[in-house]
C-alpha cells in the first residue's frame, strides 16, 4: 500500500466521530473532571467527561469557541452555546488533562513491545494578540508573548514511533520540569537524551537512582563539577547523542504543521491546559497510525476478516 493510500485509509478509518468516541472512552475511564455544586439550575448539556473530550477534539482541529458552537449540532445532536463550552472548559483541571495524556500514552505502549529511549526538550508556544514592551536602542518595541511546552518523549527505534509520555507547561526551568515529569510516569527506558538546558545535578541524581543513563551535554562552567555532573560528563557519548537527540524535533515539527504551537486563549490557566492538549493531539495521531498498520498487517484476501479487524479496533475505542 502506497503512502497516499495509507494516508487516505487512515482518515477514512478515523473520522471526527470515531476520534471523539476514542477520546471519550479514555475520559470516561478517568471519570468526571468536575462535578455540579448543587442540583439547582439547568442540567448540563453534556456530561463533564464529554466536555473534556470535546476540549481535546476541538484542539485537534484548532476550533475557536464559536466554531465549537457551530459544529455542536452535527456532533452532539443539540445546539450548545459557545459560552457554555467556555465555562465548562474553564472547570477542567490541569491535572486531569495531564492524566488523559498519560492514559493515551499507556494505550500506545501496550501496542508496542519494545524498550523506549527517553528524550526531553521544550519549545515556545505563540500566544495570539498578546505582546509586551521592550526597550531596544532607546526605542520602545513590541515583542510577541510566548508560553513554554516541555515534553518528555519515548522513542522506539525499531518501530520508528514517538510518543509523548508526559508534558508540562507550568515551569520555565527545563531541568525542573523534566524531574517532575519523570516522577509522574513509569517507564522501562534505560537512556535519557537532552541538551545542555537539562544540565542539573538534581535531575542526574534522579535519573541514576532510577537506573536511567543520562546522555546530556554538560555546560562549560568555572569551578569544580558536582558529584553527579562529573559522572554524567564521563558517560557522555557524542555519537549516540547526535543520533537520537534530534528525533524529538519531529514532534514539534508535526505540531507546528498542524498550527498547534499557537493558542488564542487569554487566561493563563486555559493556556496551560491548551498546551498539554497539544501534546495529546500528537499521541492521538500516533495511535491512529499504529491502528492502521495493525489493520494492514492483519488483512488477508478474505474481505470478511478485514471487516472483523476494523470492528475490533472500533470496539476497543468505545
Amino acid at each position: 500500500m502506497r503512502y497516499w493510500q495509507r494516508y487516505d485509509r487512515k482518515y477514512k478509518m478515523w473520522n471526527i466521530k470515531k476520534i471523539y468516541y476514542f477520546i471519550r472512552s479514555k475520559s470516561k475511564k478517568l471519570g468526571n473532571p468536575f462535578n455540579r455544586k448543587s442540583n439547582r439550575g439547568r442540567p448540563y448539556s453534556l456530561s463533564p467527561y464529554e466536555y473534556a473530550s470535546s476540549f481535546i477534539l476541538f484542539t485537534i482541529f484548532d476550533f475557536s469557541l464559536r466554531d465549537d458552537e457551530f459544529i455542536s449540532d452535527l456532533l452532539f445532536g443539540k445546539h450548545i452555546d459557545h459560552s457554555t463550552f467556555g465555562k465548562a472548559f474553564a472547570k477542567i483541571s490541569y491535572i486531569y488533562i495531564k492524566k488523559l495524556l498519560i492514559l493515551i500514552r499507556n494505550e500506545i505502549n501496550n501496542l508496542i513491545q519494545e524498550k523506549p529511549i527517553l528524550i526531553a526538550d521544550s519549545t515556545g508556544v505563540i500566544v495570539d494578540r498578546m505582546y509586551f514592551q521592550t526597550l531596544n536602542k532607546c526605542k520602545i518595541r513590541k515583542r510577541r508573548f510566548y508560553d513554554k511546552l516541555s515534553v518528555l518523549v519515548e522513542y522506539y527505534p525499531a518501530n520508528r514511533t514517538i510518543t509523548i509520555s508526559d508534558a508540562d507547561s507550568l515551569f520555565s526551568s527545563d531541568s525542573l520540569s523534566a524531574k517532575i515529569m519523570l516522577s509522574e510516569i513509569e517507564t522501562n527506558a534505560d537512556k535519557f537524551f537532552a541538551d545542555a538546558g537539562y544540565d542539573s545535578n538534581e535531575l542526574f541524581e534522579k535519573l541514576l537512582m532510577n537506573k536511567i543513563v543520562p546522555i546530556v551535554r554538560i555546560k562549560k562552567r568555572s569551578g569544580k563539577l558536582k558529584k553527579f555532573r562529573k559522572v554524567v560528563r564521563e558517560m557522555f557519548d557524542d555519537e549516540e547523542y547526535k543520533k537520537y537527540r534530534s528525533v524529538i524535533e519531529g514532534v514539534f515539527g508535526g505540531l507546528e504543521n498542524r498550527r498547534l504551537l499557537f493558542t488564542r486563549y487569554r487566561k493563563k490557566s486555559m493556556r496551560m491546559k491548551h498546551i498539554i492538549a497539544m501534546a495529546i493531539v500528537h499521541n492521538i495521531s500516533t495511535y491512529m497510525t499504529i491502528s492502521l498498520f495493525i489493520l494492514i498487517k492483519s488483512t488477508n484476501p478474505f474481505k470478511s476478516q478485514c471487516l472483523n479487524t476494523e470492528s475490533m479496533i472500533s470496539n476497543n475505542n468505545k
